[in-house]
């Protein structure tokens, strides 16, 4: 099971990160994810992270396109 699948699975996808993370995406863009789960504007890239690694980017995990 990946991070997304955990988040929301517990219903915390939507919930607010405790410092927003400013995500380089695959396709060079740069967006700021604010909450556990987040898409890329320009890709639609799923990104996620659970809430006890939330304190660091390195923990954020690509998990699919339109996941």
């Amino acid at each position: 099971m990946n991070a997304v699948d955990k988040v929301r699975r517990k219903g915390i996808s939507t919930n607010t990160l405790p410092t927003p993370f400013e995500i380089m995406c695959e396709c060079d863009s740069v967006f700021t994810m604010s909450t556990h789960e987040a898409k890329c504007p320009t890709c639609d890239l799923v990104y996620g992270v659970t809430p006890c690694g939330a304190h660091s980017v390195e923990n954020v995990v690509a998990v699919g396109y339109n996941y």
